[in-house]
């Protein structure tokens, strides 16, 4: 269970199950005294005037009833209500109870017992001295239409338990909805960071979060400032090896021609290779926080004069949106474009043309040139380390192996083609947005 809002919600359901359905027991059981309270009440008063309309001069002679004074609801058969009365060898009984008998019970004052045509009856039985002669007066009631009533009170309380259950769930998922709002806040703004939209998590939030804002704002500082500082000590690197490496291979070229400058020449030049390889992998800042390319179009017209520059037949053709912004590191982007743009006007005869736009989640990038195009061998082949399609070209063979890597860390894909307008070789890049 990932959810902190499932857990809290199941948490508070389960509780408020527990505290509800003890407190309808609790309650249903104190109905159920109360009522039985309330019954026996109402038999010791009926007590009181069963024996008030009872004679009994001595234990000699028979013991009689004043109907006049018995309630009558004791007249009337199968009523509800009945009484005995054992006085020594003589049992007297009110006539609701016709031919039938009360129970006995041993040891106890009232109990529930069965009664005449399936009646459900509290009992109470109470002991008297008369006279110095012991009586024994039992008086019973129905309560099963009282049993039913509170079974129904008891069911209609869980209901109502079960709907405040209901009620209490829904106005707790809004609070515990409102009191995580600042979680998915920092949520979005975790989102808007990967975009680029942000540079940083706000720090207005409740205290208890605001240590987590901090650290994540601490953290994305880190990987920026480590970022810059290899990037900086990678351009002192190749500055520092690139110098030493040049003046040696001058060295090497004022050398006579022979196998073992030959040998020294190769070895130098993979050295560089590695070098730019390896430079261009270490500056690689894949997907960091904040990073976003926004002045895409104004870049890429500047790499076009430059490549136009070096490239004086080559014309470079842009199609795209001025507008547009990518969720990716500027650095690693320049580095794509710039070794795409350069291969492509080594290759051209007279045209380059880059487009790029978004469709949906992805952005697709098409560099496409009318020079001779690639065969599927040779395009396996040149996104390999070093190799090169002609080795009559300038180069190390490196640019479409480093795009390929930083598309790779963008996980994005990197195909060929043939260009269906220019005829030549058309490099795609898909590379996913948020």
């Amino acid at each position: 269970m990932n959810s902190l809002i499932m857990r809290l919600m199941l948490s508070l359901a389960a509780s408020l199950a527990v505290f509800f359905a003890a407190q309808t027991l609790m309650i249903g059981r104190e109905v159920a005294t109360l009522s039985e309270q309330n019954v026996l009440s109402r038999l010791e008063h009926d007590q009181q005037e069963i024996l008030a309309a009872f004679h009994w001069p001595d234990p000699a002679s028979t013991p009689t009833l004043d109907e006049d004074r018995i309630p009558v609801i004791y007249r009337r058969p199968f009523s509800g209500h009945y009484f005995e009365i054992h006085a020594g060898t003589h049992v007297l009984r009110s006539r609701s109870l016709w031919d039938e008998q009360l129970p006995a019970l041993a040891h106890k004052t009232h109990w529930e017992v069965p009664g005449p045509s399936g009646q459900r009856l509290l009992l109470l039985r109470r002991s008297f001295d008369w006279h110095g002669s012991p009586i024994e007066l039992r008086v019973a009631e129905d309560i099963s239409v009282l049993k039913k009533n509170t079974a129904a009170f008891q069911r209609h309380l869980l209901v109502y338990a079960l709907i405040a259950v209901l009620l209490l769930l829904v106005l707790q998922a809004w609070v515990v909805r409102y009191g995580l709002q600042p979680l998915l806040l920092i949520r979005n703004q975790l989102r808007q960071l990967e975009q680029g939209e942000i540079d940083r998590v706000t720090t207005n939030v409740p205290r208890e979060i605001l240590p987590l804002v901090e650290e994540i704002n601490r953290l994305v500082d880190l990987v920026r400032q480590r970022l810059n500082r290899s990037r900086h000590a990678l351009g002192d690197l190749a500055h520092a090896l690139k110098t030493p490496l040049a003046a040696l291979g001058q060295i090497l070229d004022r050398q006579p021609p022979g196998t073992d400058m030959d040998q020294a020449r190769m070895r130098l030049q993979e050295i560089e290779r590695r070098i730019e390889h390896e430079l261009a992998r270490a500056r690689t800042a894949g997907r960091a926080p904040g990073g976003k390319w926004a002045n895409v179009y104004r870049d890429l017209c500047d790499i076009t004069r430059l490549i136009e520059l070096a490239h004086p037949k080559i014309s470079v053709h842009l199609a795209m949106d001025d507008t547009l912004e990518i969720a990716a590191d500027r650095e690693d982007m320049l580095e794509i474009f710039g070794n795409l743009l350069d291969n492509a006007a080594k290759w051209a005869r007279t045209m380059v043309r880059c487009s790029m736009r978004r469709n949906g989640s992805l952005l697709l990038i098409e560099v496409e040139d009318d020079g001779p195009g690639m065969t599927e061998d040779m395009a396996a082949r040149v996104l390999q380390r070093g190799a090169r399609a002609d080795e009559s070209k300038p180069g190390h063979g490196l640019g479409l192996a480093i795009v390929n890597e930083i598309v790779d860390a963008y996980e994005g894909r990197l195909h060929f083609g043939r260009s269906a307008s220019l005829g030549g070789l058309k490099v795609c890049i898909e590379l996913p947005q948020p």
